[in-house]
């Protein structure tokens, strides 16, 4: 359930997961285009997007059907969003349109149809594009209970962008921090070599990680400052599972060295291939985070597959 589709260039593959452990039972229920699996407090599942009506309007049949979902479910709060998309740099044959801009423009049309404010339920995402034969999917975690958004002060905020990027903006947070039954999470999104709005360091694989890891290393600081007195902090640690998603597979040992001092404290990192939401960026990286609810000594358990 919610496997990415995406080539695997180095890392663990089939023995990695991004896993949530629940003492209750798990019901899953499945129809035409979604998969759903729902605890007490807790939503994990997939949306496929049908582009049958052009892809606008299918991204928002998309969304609007993982919001009745959630909403059904008594988990209407999204922490964390994975979008797949093929060719989402193309120009859309029909419009004339980036699909990644249409995508938007779906997206922003389900948050206005059901009332969400942005600001305050933009969720962590990410949007990559996919294996062109596929079809378009979201894969979601959402709870009872709604996470904090994170903002990233070397950044303006994605709902924000000027319309130079599209008609509508992307809408996501930079991170969420949220509260789990046993540990606090920090969900990043994918982050990319952008400070204000604009792409940074274009063509220069080398520079757009060091701006990356820049703002891997802000969003954390922010998240930690959130924390209440006496919590550990969330650290690219032992127990942070890191994505680093490249547009050429060529850039990964360049990227793998890089990280090994960028990021050494992580035992999980995994490298894929995948098409990033602005044709001029090289690689985007989202990552995991969490901690004890406490520092008493608890230590986190393993990752288990879902």
């Amino acid at each position: 359930m919610g496997e990415l589709p995406l080539q695997c260039l180095a890392g663990p593959s089939g023995d990695i997961a991004e896993g949530f452990s629940l003492d209750q039972g798990v019901e899953t229920t499945t129809g035409v285009g979604y998969c759903l699996a729902t605890s007490p407090g807790f939503s994990f599942g997939v949306i496929e997007i049908d582009e049958q009506p052009g892809l606008a309007d299918g991204t928002e049949r998309a969304y609007r059907r993982l919001f009745d979902r959630l909403e059904e479910s008594d988990t209407p709060h999204l922490w964390r969003v994975w979008q797949y998309l093929p060719a989402i740099n193309a120009d859309d044959p029909e419009t004339g349109v980036e699909r990644y801009r249409l995508f938007n423009q779906g997206r922003a049309a389900a948050f206005s149809a059901t009332g969400r404010d942005v600001a305050d339920s933009a969720p962590a995402a990410c949007a990559l594009g996919c294996d062109e034969a596929g079809s378009g999917r979201l894969i979601f975690l959402a709870a009872s209970i709604p996470a904090t958004p994170i903002e990233n002060p070397r950044q303006v905020s994605a709902y924000h962008y000027p319309p130079t990027y599209g008609a509508k903006s992307p809408i996501f947070a930079r991170a969420a921090l949220a509260r789990g039954p046993v540990h606090d999470w920090l969900f990043i999104s994918g982050t990319a070599s952008i400070t204000g709005h604009a792409t940074r360091h274009v063509g220069d694989i080398h520079a757009q990680l060091d701006e990356t890891l820049a703002n891997l290393e802000a969003v954390r600081r922010v998240a930690n400052a959130e924390r209440p007195v006496g919590f550990p902090e969330f650290d690219f640690d032992a127990n942070a599972l890191i994505r680093v998603y490249l547009r050429h597979p060529d850039d990964l040992e360049p990227a793998r060295e890089r990280l090994e001092t960028g990021l050494n404290g992580c035992s999980q990192i995994q490298f894929l291939r995948a098409d990033i939401c602005r044709a001029d960026l090289l690689v985007e990286i989202e990552a995991t985070l969490r901690q004890p609810h406490r520092g008493d000594g608890v230590e986190c358990a393993p990752w288990i597959p879902l």
